[in-house]
């Protein structure tokens, strides 16, 4: 019984490797066939209540189509394995006749009290099952059920997952070509009529701002496609972060007129020079501001600072919001992720898109957050070694 016992615990561990659908289903009758010493197997799944081939070990196997009234349906029905021997197997199958088996031992697959399907075992060998490979295969079910959803659930996540990422690729695509002409329309009347302090120019100052964060939106559901897809493309070059974060402070100003932001520049003069692609870099400091901003007051500073240290050149934005918890903390990096304390806007998507930038660059994106207290988010990008050692 120990060794029964450590057999099955072996076969366990195999099963717990990620595989698909089909390579679970083959590892499964793989490791029957050794913990029973049998030549073949196959699985059958109920689908509509009709059993259908799942997988069987030999393509003759394929052959045998279930009625409702032979042996498979009644181990099904029975909840008990079924032994059969060769006179019995071929009365109901002459089709595979050509194999000569010698016995099948049919076992049943229930999820709690719900039947999923049977697994089949087949020998050649002038032998008949013992009740102590009866009890060996009722111990091995449960662990191949339990299989079997794992498989299934993992297959479903991953096809919700691909119908999700194409969902947002057509739908990112469609949307940019009419927001392009929107936001073109809106540009223009914002310039005839910011300044004439009228209703309507509120309007349209309110208008544009919401079809800009319409458009960040739409640009980061494309730049997560382009990750997905490997087409997310680099250009490098040699550049200053200082001037990327003046850059970038000059935009989020226009665009978040309102917030309070301070500079904090500690770098020496010329230590602050990288390698990296200017666009993307400016885009993630573009994502840290207006991060910050979300779940900052407007009457608190957003405080970004510049220092180089280690080889480093380093970005901090640092702001007085509501902080994240210590449980939301480890996933706010991840894709679509948003904590508890969500504002409202965007889709999780920021500091995603700026972690992937950020290692694309070899660089250390850190945060440290307080709930009430604020949240820190850190750029740590590799210095460029500099000619003049004295500077």
């Amino acid at each position: 019984m120990d060794n029964t016992l450590e057999a099955i615990y072996q076969s366990g561990l195999k099963f717990l490797s990620p595989l698909s659908l089909p390579d679970t289903y083959r590892q499964i009758v793989e490791e029957g066939i050794k913990l029973t010493q049998t030549d073949f197997g196959s699985i059958l799944l109920l689908d509509n209540k009709e059993l259908k081939k799942a997988y069987a070990s030999a393509p003759v196997f394929c052959k045998i189509k279930p009625r409702k009234r032979d042996f498979m349906y009644r181990a099904l029905k029975a909840r008990e394995p079924v032994i059969l021997n060769a006179k019995q197997i071929f009365r109901h199958h002459p089709e595979i006749k050509e194999t000569k088996i010698h016995s099948v031992i049919i076992l049943p697959l229930s999820d709690r009290i719900k039947p999923i399907g049977v697994i089949s075992f087949m020998s050649l060998k002038n032998k008949f099952f013992s009740e102590k490979e009866k009890d060996m295969l009722k111990l091995f079910a449960p662990l191949v059920v339990l299989t079997i959803r794992k498989a299934q659930l993992q297959f479903q996540a991953q096809k919700a997952m691909e119908t999700r990422d194409l969902f947002i690729s057509m739908a990112a695509h469609e949307l940019k070509t009419p927001l392009t002409t929107i936001n073109g329309y809106t540009q223009l009347l914002y310039s005839k009529l910011a300044e004439t302090n009228t209703p309507e120019s509120r309007w349209i100052e309110e208008l544009s701002w919401e079809s800009y964060r319409l458009g960040q939106l739409v640009n980061e559901l494309l730049e997560i496609d382009r990750i997905r897809t490997g087409k997310f493309r680099y250009v490098w070059e040699e550049c200053y972060l200082k001037e990327i974060v003046d850059k970038a402070l000059l935009d989020f100003r226009f665009i978040r007129p309102h917030n309070k932001i301070l500079m904090e520049n500690k770098l020496m003069p010329g230590h602050d020079r990288i390698i990296g692609d200017y666009n993307k870099l400016l885009q993630t400091i573009l994502n840290l501001l207006d991060n910050a901003a979300k779940f900052s007051p407007l009457d608190k500073s957003i405080v970004i600072s510049l220092k180089h240290k280690s080889g480093y050149v380093i970005c901090q934005v640092k702001d007085q919001g509501k902080g994240i918890s210590k449980k939301d903390l480890p996933r706010v990096c991840q894709m679509f992720y948003r904590g508890g304390n969500h504002s409202g806007e965007g889709m999780g998507v920021g500091l995603f898109l700026a972690k992937n930038i950020v290692a694309q660059h070899r660089g250390i994106i850190n945060i440290r957050s307080k709930e009430n207290k604020g949240t820190t988010v850190e750029v740590k990008l590799p210095k460029l070694k500099l000619l003049n050692p004295n500077l």
